[in-house]
């Protein structure tokens, strides 16, 4: 029969009538939706700082429209708000949140249709320097369509020190262009934002910008651009804290301009090197991950890229690349069809160049079942590779949607990874989907959030394990225990 867990304490135990126990560590529900109303919730993002400061944001309609939802804890995960808290102030529904974090204050940024008759998405922003508590009265909105008479999609948010930045692309000018809002501080006074794209305004489709910075006000962005008739991947940078940016660098260099749809860059950022990676399809029918690499800041790129994955090139698809950077070393993951079911492979890179053989990071069989979005994270000398896996689907042939998290770390800087995968979550297998997952690593522990079906309706959950341990489960023999 079907059995809804509810976590009440570190540790939940179901005894069966034969005193046969399930037992496994509780995963923490944190969008506590009122009883009378469980809404859909879904957009979820999470940030961890330094001192294990924990914040997740969502969006749900439970007050009657979509909005953006927080909710926090203050010791590394051990207790949460009793109530969610709301960070929008308008009445327009919000869509695809993005969070940042610091010390100073928390900082959240989302699509808005509040203004206008059009029902168009603008960016608004809002913070809290209580941890959470509360947000500021009124939101900003960081663009200067008041009317909202263009379209406005895909915030992203960054927060160094006192210094917050936001991305997103606009159709302001017909075609969408990226821009990029700056504050100095905290969100308290915004700049006028500015164009980073350096074509034609509206001129062609520029989309999906990706976002960094660092404390001496460089910021950096990348993004999918059509200007040359396929998208390639563009680069910008700004050495005046976004204030304006200096000339675009084409980074997907090994082939023509718009020789191949180039999509889904991420980027990620340690000092002065930066590694851009994503994939295309320069090669045949199937995608293959390539990256870029700049040692000084992005003044200086390769001049050709590098391909990541070490299969027959475009045979298969490797898709929807994720990195961590640490010095001039990159450790990419993606998941990979080269085994018919998709696999997630690992690959270190140093100085832009891909080093050794790549490394399937998951132990089930090669291609028994679908392990895909890879997450990657780095912290206390752990390389940690997460995955959205539906082995306990393959083995029940259910074939119901329903998947697991699981990690794998290297202790060796991605030399070897673990005998054996350690789950996230901590459910019993394959009960439910589990999707838009967030990993960190701070502190020697590992943290995630995820939307979770378990419920019947998207919730929000968190979870964090020591590195080296995880979820467990230990399944009685009897299929018909029932919580006590």
């Amino acid at each position: 029969m079907y059995t809804r867990w509810i976590a009440l304490a570190a540790v939940v135990v179901a005894c069966t009538p034969e005193d046969e126990t399930l037992e496994f560590t509780a995963d923490v529900r944190v969008d506590v939706a009122p009883a009378d109303g469980d809404p859909e919730s879904e957009g979820t993002v999470m940030c961890v700082t330094p001192s294990s400061k924990v914040y997740v944001v969502w969006v749900d309609d439970r007050d009657g429209t979509s909005s953006v939802w927080l909710n926090r804890s203050l010791d590394g995960g051990s207790s949460w708000l009793a109530s969610a808290v709301k960070v929008n102030r308008g009445e327009g529904a919000a869509e695809a949140p993005d969070l940042a974090c610091t010390d100073q204050g928390v900082f959240v940024v989302w699509e808005d249709d509040r203004d206008g008759e059009l029902e168009n998405h603008q960016i608004y922003f809002n913070y809290s320097l209580d941890d959470g508590t509360s947000f500021a009265d009124e939101d900003t909105l960081l663009e200067g369509d008041v009317e909202g008479l263009t379209m406005s999609l895909g915030p992203q948010i960054v927060a160094v020190k006192g210094d917050l930045y936001v991305s997103w692309f606009d159709s302001l000018g017909g075609a969408y262009d990226i821009y990029v809002a700056s504050s100095g501080d905290n969100g308290q006074s915004w700049r006028d934002a500015v164009r980073v794209d350096s074509d034609a305004i509206g001129e062609a489709h520029s989309a999906w910008p990706q976002l960094a910075a660092t404390e001496f006000g460089d910021v950096y962005v990348a993004w999918e651009d059509a200007r040359n008739g396929k998208t390639d991947i563009y680069f910008a940078r700004s050495d005046n804290a976004g204030t304006s940016f200096l000339d675009n660098v084409r980074l997907d260099v090994g082939d023509v301009p718009g020789g191949g749809y180039s999509f889904n860059p991420r980027m990620a950022v340690d000092g002065d090197n930066i590694y851009v990676v994503w994939h295309d399809d320069r090669n045949g029918e199937g995608r293959d991950v390539y990256l870029n690499y700049s040692a000084n800041g992005g003044r200086d790129w390769l001049v050709e890229d590098q391909r990541v994955d070490g299969e027959s090139e475009g045979f298969f698809n490797s898709l929807y690349a994720d990195l961590a950077v640490v010095g001039p070393v990159a450790h990419v993951a993606y998941h990979d069809d080269r085994n018919t079911g998709y696999d997630i492979y690992y690959r270190k890179v140093v100085g832009g160049v891909p080093e050794g053989e790549e490394i399937r990071v998951e132990t089930d069989g090669p291609g028994f079942s679908n392990s895909v979005n890879a997450n990657v994270a780095y912290g206390s000398g752990s390389v940690v590779v997460a995955w959205e896996d539906s082995r306990a689907e393959a083995q029940s042939g259910a074939e119901n949607g329903y998947n697991d998290l699981f990690y794998n770390l290297s202790v060796d800087g991605g030399v070897t990874f673990a005998d054996e995968d350690l789950r996230i979550d901590s459910m019993a297998p394959g009960e439910s989907y589990k999707v838009e997952m967030n990993v960190q690593v701070v502190n020697g522990e590992v943290y995630a959030a995820w939307t979770d079906g378990r419920n019947g309706t998207a919730d929000i959950y968190f979870q964090h394990h020591v590195l080296g341990e995880g979820g467990t489960f230990v399944e009685s023999d009897d299929a018909t225990a029932s919580a006590q």
